[in-house]
């Protein structure tokens, strides 16, 4: 199916050559120019969209998220031969992304930019498909405008500079729109007839093809189910994305069915391949539920649904809308937006609201309803769970949504040109096929618009977001500042400690991860600790780094020689770091206090030492402070390996008793992780415990151990699964 139906002299029947033939740009449409004139233009733009894209790839965004991170990770494990088929990380990953950044990692170093420049390359791409699926549907000028303002937009902008495997759907979802038209035009050649529906069917204006030796074409019938099955593999959107092929021929089924009876065989056999193809996905995540746990977002609404709860549905509905045009409903999620920041600014806005009118207008041509089934298909998440991360929700639309831009601005140009020639549209302008090569005048007008997006996306990116304070927050500059500093200063230190608010296995190491090779001062010897409330001290030297946001606990300061204080902008969220020298050798004695009588051993993974009250004595309502000390002995057995991150996960617990075999209060939680432990390290943990309001003074028994947090099962000691620390003592309120 190749074009739309053409319209003549208003008449809306549209006749399935349309599905056929491509429709003329205008009926008196000039020669086309010369190739190198034709093709200039799309040239032209996708260079702009690369450079865009490119320019201070790894300066802006201003660091990594976690998300970003743990692609990287996965990606550098793929390079170490962990290959996985669905990866648990960042609930759930589908696995085309990270073997693709590992491709890009192989051939230009691990590092920042490899992870970035994936999608810099798949982002430009999918212009280019988008530009040759609608040029011979929508008219190359429509094709042009669209490809023109997916180039300088904010939005696709700010997914083609993201480390994000949603960056990647808008050219697989093209791939697979663009295989989706070729087997439709293959399938219906050489037959025109079809009217609309409830028409009378005509005869054949051609001579019908030789019968096929196959019902359908064998190779476009593969091509588009494999395209389908890529985007399963890319991104979560896609689950419903691929809705728009059977709503299509649905339509087809109703307005156009002479086309419908030739294509329904191919398109039918094309979506079984494409589901027999990604079965196996399916059935992994099926039998490893724990891969995966983020479908309750869309779970939750369409349980209200069918308990017949529409209020928070069709709120959803109505700011996911709004989203796209008006300020304020736009994606409040910082690392991807401006909150609150709309799709289009004002001007594409009303272009915007032009083109679904024109598409809902020209509902019987092929192309232009197939738009709209494509923006509603492709918006369908976020119409479920909201605007918060539709940028990434709503991928799959990208296209759609900038061709519906553009046909509203062709349209209005059209007008515009036909009233300064002084002619007359039949029934009205909208009822005109796409129009023709714009002259000059709107041909200015146009390309004024690209301007005033390009200079609006680019203040809004570059300068508004990528430089604001919340933004560095959230890309964790602080950190990715301190790793530059520590490796132009410090290159031989080794190991590194360092206190981060996320030091878990999946958030902060990953950047220190993935920036490894960039910055060497990070080797796999590195600690992970938050130093508000823990400390790792291994056998040497080392040099710790201790941000501003994780202050070490003042238990910790005696052990800590102040080497300098590294300050970044005063409004950054992290505005400085300090690094700091521990010596191994006597930092541990020197916290240690008194020792336990006798080390008490936990699963031969770890052994407490020494466990003292930092304060003498609390009253009721205040909180308790216990200070443990651990060696660890071997790692490996502090617990199971689990996902996401396929480490261990342990926790330390304090149980202060009330006397009677109950618990008056308790702390659980390990600052210092268990997945960052070496054997000979030193782990010191400050325990808070909240005394209640209602404990009579006395002294109380307490007790530490230490559990899987998955499980819940706790590491066994020779004489149970505790071992018995100093009471604690509650003084008169």
């Amino acid at each position: 199916m190749g074009g739309e139906g053409q319209v003549a002299g208003g008449d809306s029947t549209t006749t399935a050559a349309s599905l056929t033939t491509p429709a003329p740009l205008h009926p008196r449409s000039p020669a086309p120019p010369a190739v190198g004139g034709r093709w200039s233009p799309i040239v032209l733009i996708l260079l702009v969209a690369f450079a865009l894209r490119v320019w201070n790839l790894t300066g802006i965004p201003p660091g990594l998220t976690h998300d970003e991170a743990n692609h990287g990770r996965e990606a550098i494990g793929i390079l170490n031969g962990v290959l996985l088929y669905f990866f648990p990380l960042n609930y759930g990953s589908e696995p085309i992304y990270s073997y693709t950044v590992a491709l890009f990692m192989a051939a230009l170093g691990r590092g920042l930019l490899a992870l970035r420049l994936v999608n810099v390359v798949f982002s430009t791409a999918a212009i280019a498909l988008t530009y040759a699926w609608a040029a011979p549907r929508l008219g190359r000028a429509v094709a042009l405008l669209g490809a023109a303002l997916m180039a300088v937009s904010f939005w696709p902008l700010a997914a083609g500079r993201e480390a994000l495997r949603a960056g990647m759907l808008p050219f697989f979802m093209a791939l697979a729109v663009v295989a989706f038209w070729r087997l439709l035009e293959v399938s219906g050649a050489g037959e025109q007839g079809g009217r609309g529906a409830g028409e009378k069917e005509r005869s054949p204006l051609l001579p019908r093809s030789p019968a096929p030796l196959l019902p359908f074409p064998p190779a476009p019938l593969l091509f588009f189910a494999i395209s389908l099955a890529l985007t399963l593999h890319v991104y979560l959107a896609a689950r419903v994305s691929w809705l728009v092929f059977p709503a299509f021929l649905g339509y087809l089924a109703l307005v156009h069915r002479a086309a419908f009876r030739r294509v329904w065989r191919p398109v039918v056999g094309g979506l079984l391949l494409a589901g027999l193809l990604v079965a196996p996905l399916f059935l992994y995540l099926r039998a490893h539920p724990e891969m995966q746990t983020r479908l309750d977002m869309l779970d939750r609404p369409l349980q209200g649904l069918a308990a017949g709860d529409l209020g928070p549905l069709l709120l959803n509905v109505r700011d996911a809308l709004l989203a796209f045009v008006w300020p304020g409903f736009g994606d409040q999620f910082l690392a991807y937006n401006i909150p609150g920041r709309p799709v289009f600014d004002v001007v594409s806005a009303v272009f915007f609201v032009i083109g679904l009118l024109v598409c809902l207008w020209r509902w019987r041509r092929t192309a232009h309803a197939f738009l709209l089934l494509w923006f509603a298909a492709g918006i369908l998440p976020s119409l479920i769970t909201g605007p918060t991360a539709n940028t990434t929700r709503n991928a799959a639309a990208l296209p759609a949504v900038y061709l519906i831009v553009a046909v509203g601005g062709v349209a209005v140009l059209d007008v515009i040109k036909r009233r300064g020639a002084g002619g007359q549209g039949s029934r009205g302008a909208l009822s005109f096929p796409p129009a023709p090569p714009l002259p000059r005048s709107p041909a200015l007008l146009a390309i004024a618009l690209v301007l005033w997006v390009a200079f609006t996306s680019g203040r809004d990116y570059f300068v508004r977001w990528g430089d604001s304070a919340e933004v560095r927050g959230a890309y964790q500059h602080t950190l990715v500042t301190g790793l530059g500093h520590m490796t132009a200063n410090y290159p031989t230190a080794d190991p590194v400690l360092f206190s981060t608010v996320y030091p878990g296995p999946a958030h902060d190491s990953s950047i220190a991860l993935v920036l490894a090779a960039d910055y060497p001062a990070v080797a796999e010897t590195a600690r992970w600790v938050d130093a508000r409330r823990a400390l790792v001290i291994p056998p040497q030297r080392m040099l710790a780094y201790i941000p501003y946001s994780t202050p070490p606990h003042p238990a910790f300061i005696p052990v800590l020689e102040a080497i300098e204080t590294v300050d970044l902008r005063p409004d950054d969220l992290d505005p400085r770091f300090t690094l700091y020298w521990i010596d191994g050798a006597t930092a541990a004695a020197a916290l240690t206090g008194d020792p336990l009588p006798q080390p008490v051993d936990f699963n031969g993974a770890i052994e407490l030492t020494a466990a003292r009250w930092l304060q003498e004595g609390v009253r009721p309502g205040d909180t308790a402070e216990l200070l443990t000390v651990w060696r660890v002995l071997d790692p490996a057995r502090a617990g199971p390996v689990v996902p996401p991150s396929f480490t261990t996960d342990a926790v330390l617990f304090a149980h202060v008793l009330d006397g009677a075999g109950g618990i008056l209060a308790q702390h659980d939680g390990l600052d210092a992780p268990s997945w960052a432990w070496r054997a000979g390290d030193v782990v010191l943990q400050v325990q808070p415990v909240v005394v209640p309001a209602s404990a009579a003074p006395g002294d109380y028994a307490a007790v530490v151990g230490v559990y899987d947090r998955t499980s819940g099962a706790r590491l066994l000691t020779p004489g149970g699964d505790t071992a018995v620390v100093p009471p604690l003592v509650v003084l008169s309120p």
